[in-house]
């Protein structure tokens, strides 16, 4: 998924696809391994993850060597990436052959490589067309590269594109009258034939959580796989979004051609936090649709039958842009430290099942960081704990404190806690991360709340700090500090 992924135009017919869980065909699974977290599990520690919950397909974001190695003989298959900011070095063919030399043909006898993924939504409105004049070029590239190499009839180059890149008009918001953006209409026609030519799929990413988040006119259900939401477009009916979009962009295609094209899902899922529809109820939700869906092999009205897809994503990244919005660090069915966040049955048999999460994790001290109640003064500066805390969430991740999230109804005292914890986590819980000009004390108490949960960072427990002789705070009523700080805005 793009660090800036923004879909700028929202029509009822449009958003979302296939979510990529294992059904009666095992083929059918995939899901999205991210890695832009501040604290990452061994690439072989989430290797045991894809097999133990027995995921057949990954797509990365890169062809980073320690991930390459780690897949080896594992039987995974894999798409491999080539970031948006190497497009344009693929521009040169002796780069694209160099850079399938080193990614590809290196590892090709023990990964199973099956795509490479020419960018990550290039074509994004949000990148005001900075890789519009990159993406074919590389792509022609890639491919022609991969057919030198003697891997190109069973190793394909594609595009994941943004369900933005195609639309229905306001006057006929149905899948049928689904065509390309107009400002990219020659691009996507070079990249079409291209694809076609040389047999590859086209590679979309479709969520309807945006549609949401984008348009509070959107209607719920329709998100969703058992709303009550419907769109009638020439007698074929559409229940939900996601087989709407999928068809927009199977007219889009058609129009100039294609419509028999294989279509991937390079990525569909439902964020967990960081916006007020953004929850676990929300995501079993999801895939308790999606997944039975799957499985059956239902397609959608205008492709029925299997659809690959890949599921985004499967590991949460908190260091991940949030320009998009708070939620995009909440993507995962498990959390940073690979534990399931819900139960999913990824067969689509439709039984709720805990997930098999990471094993043997290590786990920072038994500590957290919290706002030193000794400090706080009605004669402080009312400036200086708000610049503390913005500081904190500046070089961490807060993004569970915002409006809706699973941390928004925290008091000031439980703000300033929960981002001073935050940022002593990320630090390796060196003492100096807990100091804030005197505002913080480490404490061995957790001060987690109710739904508000204070982590605690995985990694080396010897790599902390652990002078026990230091001030700590075992047992402060956290009630009784909020009193003294009613008056302080952060």
């Amino acid at each position: 998924m793009s660090n800036q992924r923004k879909q700028s135009t929202i029509f009822l017919c449009i958003t979302i696809s296939a979510v990529s869980l294992f059904s009666s065909d095992v083929s059918a699974l995939g899901v999205n391994w991210g890695t832009m977290a501040t604290h990452q599990l061994p690439p072989k520690t989430v290797v045991q993850m894809l097999k133990d919950n027995n995921v057949k397909k990954v797509k990365l974001f890169d062809a980073d060597t320690n991930t390459m190695v780690a897949l080896d003989g594992s039987g995974i298959e894999v798409m491999v990436a080539i970031p948006n900011d190497q497009l344009k070095d693929m521009g040169s063919y002796q780069r694209a052959k160099d850079w399938v030399r080193r990614n590809i043909t290196r590892f090709n006898d023990g990964v199973k490589i099956k795509y490479v993924a020419v960018g990550n939504e290039p074509f994004l409105t949000a990148y005001n067309g900075s890789f519009i004049n990159l993406t074919y070029p590389a792509l022609f590239n890639i491919q022609n590269a991969l057919n030198e190499a003697g891997v190109g009839d069973f190793i394909k180059a594609t595009v994941p594109l943004n369900a933005d890149v195609y639309n229905s008009p306001p006057e006929n918001p149905v899948p049928s009258a689904g065509r390309f953006r107009q400002d990219i209409f020659d691009e996507m026609k070079l990249i079409v034939n291209f694809l076609a030519h040389n047999k590859a799929p086209f590679t979309v990413n479709i969520y309807p959580f945006l549609s949401l988040y984008l348009s509070s006119n959107f209607p719920f259900d329709y998100a969703f796989f058992n709303g009550q939401n419907t769109v009638n477009d020439n007698g074929i009916i559409y229940t939900n979004v996601f087989d709407a979009n999928f068809d927009t962009l199977l007219a889009s295609l058609r129009a100039l051609g294609h419509g028999d094209m294989t279509v991937i899902v390079g990525e569909v899922g439902w964020p967990t936090d960081g916006d007020k529809n953004a929850n676990i109820p929300n995501a079993e939700r999801f895939y308790t649709g999606l997944l039975p869906k799957l499985a059956a092999n239902r397609g959608t009205p205008l492709r029925p039958g299997y659809i690959e897809v890949y599921l985004f994503g499967f590991i949460d990244e908190d260091a991940k842009s949030i320009a998009p919005g708070n939620f995009e660090r909440h993507w995962g069915i498990f959390k940073y430290d690979g534990q399931p966040k819900f139960p999913a049955d990824l067969s689509g048999a439709g039984q709720k099942k805990i997930l098999n999460g990471a094993q043997n994790v290590q786990y920072l001290q038994n500590q957290w960081c919290m706002l030193n109640p000794n400090a706080i003064t009605f004669s402080n500066n009312t400036n200086q704990l708000g610049d503390n805390v913005n500081y904190a969430c500046t070089f961490s991740d807060c993004t569970a404190l915002g409006y809706g999230s699973s941390c928004g109804n925290l008091d000031e005292v439980g703000n300033a806690s929960y981002a001073f914890n935050m940022y002593f986590q990320v630090q390796n819980q060196k003492a100096e991360a807990c100091d804030f000009e005197g505002l913080a004390i480490i404490t061995t108490r957790n001060i987690s709340r109710e739904e508000c949960n204070f982590p605690i960072q995985i990694g080396d427990p010897k790599s902390g700090y652990s002078d026990h002789n230091h001030i700590y705070v075992s047992n402060i009523r956290l009630g009784l500090v909020s009193m003294l700080v009613l008056l302080i805005a952060l």
